[in-house]
């Protein structure tokens, strides 16, 4: 039988680069750390503004976050981690330090867990693109380039993603993520949380519920739910530091 934690911390779009948004997102881990380890974390992609998964690239901020990580992991804690289009590499490279880490969708019972830029399929120039930096190709690519130019490399990645599909990140595409709740009903699934969109949305289609979870680096907010009311709420970060976890337990 599938291990389902009791509830679940979730943290979208934080686009780490330093600043007090990293200086946040640590507060908020060591504050977890403190939790009981029924508390499982999901991260919905995007938590550095650029993370490849190899050591060439990989600075500082990320190594931080690995060892609280492989902390976490080794005392029980359930981690998942979905990619976002800002990271690469990770569920290849990096997946030992999560419970579970995909590309894709994560599912733990009739709960899914998605970054979610997948989910609009009318964005054809994005979807393009994404095939083209995920595939065995690129990963080689990226792992030789990653000798000789490294972070300088890293940035160029950046600033190509940030002017890509500008025209859809712009509204929320409420048709396809309809269309995406209709074909998860049919898998079984109850309850979708998703990244991406950079803001709260929630929606209800056919006894599936859709959460989309605001960006951190926005509003420095988190989701929490609860598997066995399926109570499901936003905090701000300080709220869970300040109430040492006192909303969640």
């Amino acid at each position: 039988m599938e291990n389902i934690s009791k509830t679940y911390i979730m943290i979208a779009d934080a686009h780490l680069t330093g600043g007090n948004a990293e200086r946040d997102l640590f507060e908020t881990l060591k504050t977890i750390s403190g939790l009981p380890c029924s508390c499982a974390v999901v991260f919905l992609g995007d938590i550095f503004e650029i993370w490849i998964g190899t050591s060439q690239y990989e600075m500082e901020n990320h190594r931080i976050f690995m060892e609280w990580c492989r902390n976490e992991k080794s005392r029980g804690r359930e981690l998942i981690f979905t990619e976002g289009n800002h990271e690469f590499l990770i569920s290849k490279r990096r997946d030992r330090l999560f419970s579970a880490a995909s590309r894709s969708d994560i599912r733990r019972g009739k709960i899914l867990f998605t970054h979610g830029d997948r989910i609009n399929r009318k964005d054809f120039p994005y979807l393009l693109l994404r095939i083209a930096l995920r595939n065995w190709i690129a990963r080689i690519l990226l792992f030789i380039a990653g000798f000789t130019f490294g972070s300088a490399l890293s940035h160029r990645i950046v600033k190509g993603l940030k002017g890509a599909n500008l025209a859809h990140k712009k509204h929320l595409p409420e048709d396809q993520i309809r269309k995406y709740m209709k074909r998860a009903e049919k898998q079984g699934i109850r309850t979708i949380f998703a990244g991406h969109f950079h803001g709260q949305h929630d929606l209800m289609q056919d006894g599936v519920a859709f959460h989309a979870l605001p960006a951190f680096l926005n509003g420095r907010e988190i989701g929490i739910y609860h598997t066995e009311n399926e109570n499901f709420q936003i905090i701000k970060c300080n709220d869970l530091k300040e109430n040492t976890g006192e909303h969640i337990l």
